[in-house]
C-alpha cells in the first residue's frame, strides 16, 4: 500500500506540474510583419508604443484594418488594432513552448528521484 501511495504522489505531482505549464506561451524575440503574422495563424503578442502588451489567438488583415481575435470565457473577442501604434509583433515559438511544456514537468519528477528521492523519503 505504501508503494501505491508513493507512486500516486509522483503521478499527481507530474499532472499538477503539467497543468501549471500548459498555459505558458513562449514568443519569438524577432518582430514580424503584419502579413507574416496573419499568414502564420498562431498566437501573437503585439507591443504598442504606449507600452501595452496585447495577446491574440490570431491576427487578420481585412480591408487594410488589423483585427486581433482571442477567445475569452468561450466567446470570441475581436479587437481593432491601430497600425500606427504597433511597435512590435511577435509570433508564438511553437517548438520552445512544446519543449518547455514537456521538459519542465518531467524534470520536476525525475530530478528528485535521481538525486536521492528527496521529497518522497520518510513516512507516507
Amino acid at each position: 500500500m505504501k508503494t501505491i501511495d508513493k507512486y500516486l504522489k509522483v503521478v499527481a505531482l507530474f499532472f499538477a506540474t503539467l497543468i501549471l505549464f500548459q498555459g505558458c506561451t513562449v514568443y519569438k524575440s524577432a518582430s514580424v510583419t503584419l502579413e507574416e503574422a496573419s499568414k502564420s495563424n498562431t498566437k501573437v503578442r503585439v507591443k504598442t508604443f504606449d507600452n501595452q502588451t496585447l495577446k491574440f489567438d490570431r491576427i487578420v488583415v481585412v480591408n487594410n484594418k488589423i483585427i486581433g481575435s482571442k477567445i475569452i470565457k468561450g466567446k470570441r473577442n475581436i479587437s481593432l488594432i491601430e497600425k500606427d501604434n504597433i511597435e512590435k509583433i511577435q509570433l508564438k515559438d511553437i517548438t520552445t513552448s512544446t519543449i518547455l511544456t514537456i521538459v519542465i514537468p518531467v524534470a520536476v519528477i525525475v530530478l528528485p528521484l535521481v538525486l536521492g528521492g528527496g521529497m518522497w523519503t520518510g513516512p507516507m
